[in-house]
C-alpha cells in the first residue's frame, strides 16, 4: 500500500547487527505486503535456516513510522502468551535506526475481498482475544477513548469546515451525526486489551484456521466489542453479500451492547474518513488519501442504512 525499506535499503551496521543476533549470515529476504509505514518488513532466512521479521526505519525517512515502532515493541514485549502474536526476538537503535526482530508468523493474509467463512474465522479469534485479554494485561496502555477520540470526531471538523462535495445526506444531519460520534466515543471504555487498528493487512491466517493479529504498535485499553467492530468497518461489503451490518449486530448481541452503539461508533468511523479523505497527499505515504476515500465511500452507505433502519431522522 506505500513505499517500504528493503533489506537492501538498511545500513551495513543494521544488516550486521541483524545477522549477529540470528547468528549466522543473512542469505534469503522477502518482503511483506500491506500497511501504510514506511518501516522495512522483511522476512530474512539465514545460512543456519532461522527466520525473523524485521521492522526497520529511520526517524530521517519518517519519524511517526519509528515511534510507532517503539511502542509496538514495547507491546510485544509485554504481550502474554496467551494473546494470538508473534514474540518479539529484540528490538535495538543502531546510529539513528530503530529496529524491531519479530517472529514470523504463519499465514496469510484474508483473502480480498474477504471470503465469509475466513471472515467468521477471523471475528471467533477477536472473541478468543477479548476473553484472554480481559482483564488488559498491560494496564500502561492507553485508554481507546483517549487514543482514537480525536480522530472520530471527523464529523466536528468537517462542520467547521465542510468539504465542497460533502454529499447532501451527511450534510443535512452534520448535528446527529456529530452528537452520535460523541456516544461512540464513550462507548470505547472498557478493560480489554485491544489492538486498536485492526483491517485485513494486520492479520495472518493459516490453513487450517489459525489466526496472527500482527502490528501492535496501537494496543490499547478498551470495550471488547472495539476490534471486531474496527476490523468489520473496513470490509467493502456495497455488494451485500458479506451482510457486514448483520455481522457487527451479532457481536454486539454477543457482548450484551445495543446494536445503536455500533451505529454511534461508525458514525465516528465515517466522520474520521470524511474528514481526512480530503486531507493532501503524504508523499512518504502516496495511497493512503486513496484508502481513505475508498473506506468513506464503502462505509457511508452502510452507517446511513443503519441510521434509516434505527428511525434517526
Amino acid at each position: 500500500m506505500t513505499h517500504r525499506l528493503r533489506w537492501a535499503d538498511l545500513p551495513l551496521p543494521v544488516r550486521s547487527r541483524v545477522e549477529a543476533r540470528l547468528g549466522a549470515p543473512i542469505l534469503e529476504t522477502r518482503s511483506a505486503t500491506g500497511g501504510f509505514s514506511s518501516s522495512s518488513a522483511e522476512i530474512v532466512t539465514t545460512a543456519g535456516g532461522h527466520r525473523a521479521f524485521v521492522k526497520a526505519v529511520t526517524s530521517r525517512i519518517n519519524g511517526a513510522s519509528e515511534e510507532l515502532n517503539r511502542r509496538e515493541a514495547a507491546t510485544l514485549a509485554a504481550l502474554p502468551r496467551e494473546v494470538p502474536a508473534p514474540r518479539l526476538l529484540d528490538a535495538f537503535s543502531e546510529e539513528d535506526w530503530f529496529v524491531l526482530l519479530i517472529e514470523v508468523a504463519e499465514g496469510a493474509l484474508p483473502q480480498q475481498p474477504w471470503r465469509p467463512l475466513e471472515l467468521d474465522v477471523v471475528l471467533e479469534a477477536l472473541d478468543t482475544l477479548a476473553q484472554v485479554a480481559t482483564p488488559t494485561p498491560l494496564p500502561e496502555v492507553p485508554d481507546l477513548e483517549t487514543l482514537l477520540g480525536p480522530d472520530l470526531r471527523g464529523f466536528d471538523r468537517v462542520t467547521a469546515d465542510q468539504p465542497p462535495d460533502l454529499d447532501p445526506w451527511l450534510r443535512e444531519r452534520l448535528g446527529p451525526l456529530r452528537e452520535a460520534a460523541e456516544r461512540g466515543v464513550v462507548s470505547l471504555a472498557g478493560d480489554t486489551l485491544c489492538h486498536s487498528d485492526l483491517r485485513a493487512d494486520n492479520l495472518l491466517v493459516t490453513v487450517d484456521g489459525q489466526v496472527r493479529i500482527v502490528d501492535w504498535a496501537w494496543a490499547a485499553r478498551g470495550a471488547r466489542f472495539a476490534d471486531a467492530l474496527q476490523l468489520l468497518a473496513s470490509v467493502d461489503d456495497r455488494s451485500g453479500t458479506l451482510e457486514v451490518s448483520a455481522r457487527i449486530d451479532a457481536v454486539m448481541a454477543r457482548h450484551g451492547t445495543p446494536t445503536e452503539v455500533a451505529t454511534d461508533l461508525l458514525a465516528g468511523i465515517l466522520g474520521f474518513f470524511v474528514d481526512a479523505a480530503r486531507l493532501p497527499t503524504d508523499p512518504s505515504l502516496p495511497t493512503l488519501r486513496e484508502h481513505r476515500r475508498a473506506t468513506r465511500d464503502q462505509l457511508f452507505p452502510m452507517v446511513r442504512a443503519r441510521w434509516t433502519r434505527e428511525g434517526r431522522d
